[in-house]
């Protein structure tokens, strides 16, 4: 990426705070197509990165993939991180569009950019939507097995009905959409034949995961939240935590081992093993290292 016009984005919900590795100005515009389009007609980038912001980067990144422009979806974590190396404690939409840049024309271009994995818009929303669904229709039982009053009970009766034939529908829907797919309803049946993975997995894999199948099982695992970040200082080793990453995914996942292990599987073997074996040191609390 050398010479090349490295680009560092904040993304809010109404504007795009954008600046050029390197450079000074912070530029803002709208965030509509017309004026990102217009944007990159100006200045034509090699990379663009940006923060995922929950959907309101949709427009940027339409913009970008419709003309091939490479861009890469920067991890908070990671701009914290960096963020604290440089011992900036300011924060604002300007500071962080300067520090996205120089993140990824210091960072990024030195461990290697790859293009980001966008996947599939439409499933990625329906899964979401099904995921809010089941979460207000369990928070509406909750409150009916609570209620005593009568009006009560049959004004929240309506809104689980409601909620269900939502859901229902939905489902119906999501299930269609893989299926239009061959490739999306070939990786869907295929990650139905491990234990432990029902449909609600699969599509949770397929739509928050896209990555699936272009990384490695290391590279996944740290991108999902599921790689043990390593802990050491000196002689002393601190327990290893997971986090971080994609929660939607973990829970799916978490759900599925859970199912797993009930039943003759490969996992159930290797939580058998992981279980049975003593803990090494290293598994037990910090060494520590006394004068």
């Amino acid at each position: 990426m050398e010479n090349k016009i490295i680009v560092g984005v904040d993304v809010a919900k109404d504007w795009l705070d954008i600046v050029i590795a390197g450079a000074a100005r912070v530029a803002r515009i709208d965030n509509t197509a017309a004026a990102v389009s217009t944007w990159l007609d100006q200045v034509a980038p090699a990379l663009v990165a940006f923060e995922p912001t929950g959907g309101y980067e949709r427009v940027l990144r339409q913009g970008l993939r419709e003309r091939g422009i490479l861009f890469v979806r920067v991890h908070p974590n990671d701009i914290i991180a960096f963020r604290r190396s440089r011992g900036i404690k300011a924060k604002t939409d300007r500071i962080d569009a300067r520090l996205i840049a120089a993140f990824a024309a210091e960072e990024l271009s030195r461990r290697g950019i790859r293009p980001s994995i966008v996947g599939d818009e439409t499933l990625r929303e329906l899964a979401a939507r099904r995921h809010q669904l089941v979460q207000a229709l369990q928070a509406e039982r909750c409150r009916l097995a609570l209620a005593q009053a009568a009006s009560v009970r049959d004004s929240i009766t309506l809104v689980v009905d409601a909620l269900r034939r939502s859901l229902e529908t939905l489902e119906a829907e999501l299930r269609a959409h893989i299926a239009a797919d061959p490739a999306t309803a070939r990786l869907a049946t295929i990650l139905q034949s491990l234990t432990g993975i029902g449909p609600v997995t699969a599509t949770t894999l397929i739509a928050d995961l896209p990555e699936l199948g272009h990384l490695t099982g290391k590279e996944i695992a740290a991108l999902v939240g599921l790689a043990p970040q390593t802990r050491q200082s000196g002689r002393t080793h601190y327990r290893e935590r997971t986090g971080h990453g994609r929660p939607a995914v973990r829970r799916a996942l978490f759900n599925a081992a859970r199912a797993a292990i009930r039943h003759p599987s490969p996992i159930k073997t290797f939580y058998d093993r992981l279980t049975t074996q003593k803990p090494t040191a290293r598994q037990g609390r910090p060494h520590r290292c006394h004068a």
